[in-house]
């Protein structure tokens, strides 16, 4: 098992290399609970953090528990897949006598290759976690730092770029009291959730869960219900073979509840009548239960959602709980 402890030095390239990517609110709900000031720049909170793991007030066991809920989490894609049909009081013995037998409760990893590659299993009585890292470069256009210069009769411009170090973090949850599975993928366009779906099956695979393939559950129910609610509806898109009905709101807030003429059409539609359905929910903080207000764009018919907001885990468990309940729902 990978259990071995990162050094103070490795905890603080770790602070930089995640944490600091991380939205500004989480980082400081870390840094509340240390006596280190809070900052406001991103450099604050990297020499913050580091003065804090000076002080022995940031552990690797506490950067360990605050990553596991807010690293990969939100802005990404998500897929709600059918359990594999496995014995849970197997997965122990299954994961043991697989090759990935080391990932299991590893510490946080500081690698993220160029190609998927699991780093960490997760087994309790109640749950099972999968994580993959993978890495990508790229380029932003920083126009602040352009400039130009003078060379004789020449002229020259140079347009500037900053790098970008994407962690890019994939998941497999399986929750075992929930008739379903999630696949979490960052959002990351270079990612292909095609090899994703398959080194989640062959991972599961290897623990001992079966080879068969991973079965989306379709959403469509769950749109059409959350339509027929009317609240924090901002579009919908209800299809069949022969054509499609779409109705959407333009209004930042408020959605389709708050433009009439648009709300009576919607009411007026039966959606039995369709195949499938797709579109986009607004999840408000107060009435959802959820941190924040979160966008989540639903896809019926492939059982994905594409949630626009970096969040927790919690945040996560409540969208899909909400949006399971429509699914069953008449």
């Amino acid at each position: 098992m990978g259990t071995e402890m990162l050094s103070k030095a490795q905890l603080k390239e770790l602070a930089r290399r995640v944490i600091v990517a991380q939205g500004n609110a989480f980082i400081k709900e870390l840094l509340r609970g240390t006596t280190a000031r809070i900052g406001a720049s991103k450099e604050d909170f990297a020499a913050n953090l580091d003065a804090a793991i000076d002080a022995n007030e940031l552990t690797e066991e506490k950067l360990q528990a605050w990553l596991a809920e807010v690293e990969g989490w939100g802005d990404q894609h998500l897929y709600l897949i059918e359990p594999p049909q496995t014995e849970v009081a197997t997965l122990a013995a299954g994961i043991a006598a697989s090759p990935h037998a080391d990932a299991l409760n590893a510490s946080a990893s500081l690698d993220f290759p160029e190609t998927l590659a699991l780093k960490h299993i997760a087994l309790s009585d109640t749950a099972l976690s999968l994580v993959w890292h993978q890495g990508k470069a790229g380029w932003n256009r920083w126009k602040a730092k352009d400039f130009s210069i003078q060379e004789g009769l020449e002229h020259y411009r140079f347009d500037a770029y900053r790098q970008r170090l994407d962690r890019s973090v994939v998941r497999f949850e399986w929750r075992f009291a929930d008739p379903y599975c999630a696949v979490l993928i960052h959002r990351n366009p270079e990612i292909d959730h095609r090899a994703v779906f398959e080194d989640v099956r062959r991972t599961l695979a290897a623990i001992g869960c079966g080879a068969a393939a991973l079965q989306a559950i379709p959403l469509n129910q769950a749109m059409k219900v959350a339509a027929s609610k009317g609240k924090g509806v901002h579009s919908t898109r209800f299809e069949l073979d022969g054509g499609y009905v779409e109705m959407a709101s333009t209004l930042a807030e408020g959605g389709i509840e708050a433009v009439e003429p648009v709300r009576v059409v919607l009411q007026a539609v039966d959606t039995g009548q369709f195949d499938r359905a797709q579109g986009m929910l607004h999840f408000a903080a107060e009435e959802h239960g959820t941190s924040r207000r979160i966008a989540v764009q639903v896809y019926g018919r492939e059982g994905r959602l594409r949630i626009w907001a970096q969040c927790k885990r919690e945040d996560i468990v409540r969208i899909v709980e909400l949006l399971w309940s429509y699914n069953g729902a008449p």
